[in-house]
């Protein structure tokens, strides 16, 4: 069981590998360990999951502890850059966007797997109706997600919008999202949805009129768009955008785990290579004199 696979065991095993010596790699999860691995130069580098970003800290914080310099450690930003937290643990890095899945929606391998999955005049002719491209009417209904998240960090809300095991039930992003326009149903309707989710998973759940009333002060805010929005709620309307509005027939898509498994497949190292977590791991590799990245 995932849970089981504590950080104490995860460092014990990587400092118990006496076959191995290179640098370890600590990540939040499978996904990101098929991501890095096409980027890795594998000879010198094993990649770790640690199933849980809070776990991939105290990794790297147990094995600096012990004296052991061999790791690097990378986790998703989620909501860092926004609220201004900054980790001071040394060989931990942070995406530039909220997390991975945003990393690679916002480049061309979006279009990579729309294009595999849908027929070109169904894409021309969705983007023609709404006026825009399908990265920004994703970003638009990933906004209003993300602000309902923030408020829920930022004043406590008791919301719940994931399960706690990775096989559990998930929300239903049709409930406020037209399965046939790909249109938000209004904030009554998400708010709804995530109260109904999160019943007997919370047991302190604000007052509906509370959490909008909280939503609307995030509002106010200007944040950057790629900080706030959530890749797997792109992902999850990614996939009703192709399965239910452009009525793919692919039968390799079955869920939003299809979506992030072929955007993984698309990204490129040269997608990677803009990022400023290259760079800055680039720039930590010289001065270790060792090499994680091509």
């Amino acid at each position: 069981m995932i849970e089981e696979i504590t950080p104490n065991r995860i460092a014990n095993a990587i400092m118990m590998d006496s076959s191995f010596i290179g640098y370890y790699l600590i990540v939040e999860g499978k996904k990101d360990v098929k991501l890095y691995s096409k980027f890795i130069v594998e000879e010198k580098v094993k990649i770790e999951p640690a199933f849980g970003l809070e776990k991939v800290k105290k990794v790297l914080e147990i094995l600096e502890s012990r004296g052991f310099e061999r790791k690097i450690g990378i986790i998703d930003a989620d909501f860092r850059n926004i609220l201004g937290i900054k980790e001071n643990i040394n060989g931990l890095f942070v995406t530039d966007e909220h997390d991975i899945e945003v990393m690679m929606i916002k480049t061309k391998a979006l279009e990579t797997i729309i294009n595999i999955y849908c027929s070109k005049k169904s894409i021309n002719v969705f983007e023609k109706n709404i006026g825009t491209s399908i990265r920004e009417k994703v970003y638009s209904l990933g906004k209003e997600v993300g602000y309902l998240k923030l408020a829920n960090k930022i004043y406590d809300l008791g919301l719940v919008f994931k399960p706690q095991k990775p096989d559990g039930k998930q929300i239903k992003y049709s409930k406020f999202t037209c399965s046939q326009t790909l249109n938000f149903l209004g904030k009554d309707k998400l708010v709804d949805t995530v109260i109904n989710y999160s019943n007997n998973k919370s047991e302190n759940i604000k007052d509906k009129d509370i959490i909008l009333e909280k939503v609307q002060e995030i509002e106010k805010n200007d944040y950057d768009l790629l900080q706030l929005i959530n890749g797997h709620d792109l992902s999850n309307f990614i996939y009703l955008l192709m399965k239910k509005v452009l009525k793919s027939k692919n039968k390799m898509l079955v869920d939003f785990n299809s979506v992030e498994d072929s955007l993984i497949l698309a990204y490129e190292l040269d997608y990677f290579r803009k990022t400023q977590l290259y760079e800055d791991i680039k720039n930590w590799e010289e001065k270790k004199n060792t090499q994680i990245f091509n």
